[in-house]
């Protein structure tokens, strides 16, 4: 039997989203998430140059945002593959009459690198909201930003102020 509704939202999302985490349903994924590190993982070994471009030029940016981890290798890898492979197709589909194929009876039918790259935008699509890379999905993430330390640095905001327990009119 499928589920049907809206997918769970996975518990990084959901700490990065500042959405509510409730003890009953997340315990377990929290357990799972404290044992996964982020950072880079290892760059998958069958990944071609194309695909390896964009994996060192996306990934750090993931990582920094907390997005990718060390076990979403194979996943990201794929999503890495198939921008390479869709900018081939593109690159076949370069003038509109390649859009367009003949049937050996002379019907015209759309081609195959046409079927191909919109096969691949949909599977691009589906790998980037895995990591927030479409606008719906990134509206919910919540990035936090380094707070501004005070004019006189770090340090000065943690000593005692000798005036902190007056008011304004104090008698």
């Amino acid at each position: 039997m499928s589920k049907t509704g809206r997918p769970p939202k996975p518990l990084q999302e959901k700490i990065l989203s500042g959405a509510r985490i409730r003890d009953d349903r997340d315990d377990d994924a929290q357990v799972a998430n404290a044992a996964v590190d982020l950072g880079m993982p290892p760059c998958p070994v069958w990944l071609n140059k194309k695909a390896k471009k964009h994996w060192d030029t996306l990934g750090p940016t993931l990582v920094q945002a907390g997005l990718l981890s060390v076990v979403d290798g194979d996943v990201f890898g794929l999503h890495c593959d198939n921008m390479a492979a869709y900018e081939e197709a593109m690159t076949k589909l370069t003038v509109v009459s390649e859009w367009v194929a003949k049937t050996p009876n002379g019907f015209e039918v759309q081609a195959a690198w046409l079927q191909i790259r919109n096969k691949l935008q949909e599977q691009i699509i589906k790998t980037a909201r895995e990591f927030g890379l479409t606008p719906a999905a990134r509206s919910s993430v919540k990035v936090n930003k380094p707070q501004q330390l005070n004019l006189l640095g770090a340090s000065a905001a943690v000593e005692e102020d000798e005036f902190s327990g007056m008011g304004i009119r104090s008698s």
